[in-house]
């Protein structure tokens, strides 16, 4: 006996089937067929589903053990192991680019954490010694006690004026700034040395002038640079400042031999001495350090006189002036 059954979508007949036989059979064999597939669909999509749930695992779990481990690196102040960056744009390439970036920026810190000691020691020593030596004269009664007090008076002031620059430079990413005139900070550094090395000095006249910001900072790098000048020239040290339109350069121009290339290249490296000088090596290393905390850039080169020291900072606007 054959029977129409109809077929409706959405309560609309869109089909008829014609059916020979017992429909009660063969709705009884369909049912037997869908379960059978459903035996075997079932185990399939649950494999699948198995193998999918590990390749996420393995694909979440690589990172998070890379991350582990870069974790243990920067604990223990190893930054020589940047993060893989997975390919793409996902959470896991952004999760291991910002560790990179934290890993540097916590570097950044370490290593001038590591600096300021380094510089603390050296900026520190200079003035004790002249301060010791001063004393010892006292005591083995070469001088009056009396003579060598305005001596002790500007090591003091020396001590605590290198101190509020550390201090300054350490306490802060950005120091606080205190905004001069450049020029009034390099007559200020000039009118400290001693008259035998003022009389080395030569300034040309500024033809323009504008304020620096971190002037604190500022006087110590002009102290340094005459300092170096002066020790290992063996004539006048000449100083310029000139205003461009967005730097300020100070240029200290020796009168000694200058340095070979492979002394120049490094010169500016921590401890780091050309040939026999004396000293730790760190005065133009820590000018360096100084123009790089102020966003600004150290080039040394030889000139016909002898070494070129040339100290670019940004120029303060005019809004920021005092």
């Amino acid at each position: 006996m054959r029977r129409a059954v109809f077929v409706a979508v959405l309560g609309a007949v869109v089909s008829a089937i014609l059916v020979e036989g017992t429909l009660d059979v063969w709705i009884d064999q369909f049912e037997d067929e869908r379960l059978f597939l459903d035996l075997i669909d079932i185990p399939i999509m649950l494999g699948i589903a198995v193998l999918a749930a590990w390749l996420l695992a393995r694909r979440i779990g690589a990172p998070l053990r890379r991350l582990t481990a870069a974790t243990r690196h920067v604990a223990e102040q190893s930054f020589d192991r940047p993060l893989q960056v997975p390919a793409g744009r996902d959470e896991l390439a952004e999760l291991a680019a910002s560790f990179n970036a934290m890993a540097a920026t916590i570097e950044g810190y370490v290593e001038r954490e590591r600096a300021f000691t380094r510089y603390a020691s050296h900026e520190l020593r200079t003035p004790l010694s002249a301060m010791r030596l001063q004393i010892e004269r006292a005591q083995l009664g070469y001088v009056p006690a009396t003579e060598v007090m305005p001596a002790l008076a500007r090591g003091v002031a020396q001590l605590e004026e290198i101190l509020a620059a550390l201090l300054a430079l350490a306490r802060a990413s950005e120091p606080q700034p205190d905004t001069r005139s450049a020029s009034a900070v390099v007559t200020d550094v000039i009118s400290g040395l001693t008259p035998d090395e003022r009389g080395r000095v030569r300034l040309l006249p500024a033809v323009a002038d504008t304020p620096v910001r971190h002037a604190r900072l500022f006087q110590q790098a002009v102290t340094n640079l005459l300092d170096n000048a002066l020790r290992h020239g063996s004539g006048a040290a000449t100083v310029e400042l000139r205003v461009g339109e967005r730097f300020v350069t100070l240029y200290v121009n020796d009168e000694g031999p200058g340095l070979a290339s492979p002394y120049l290249e490094r010169a500016t490296e921590p401890f780091y001495r050309a040939g026999e000088s004396d000293g730790m090596g760190l005065g133009l290393s820590f000018v360096a350090f100084l123009a790089k905390a102020l966003e600004g850039d150290l080039n040394l080169s030889n000139s016909e006189r002898g070494l070129m020291a040339e100290l670019s900072l940004p120029i303060v606007a005019a809004s920021a002036a005092p």
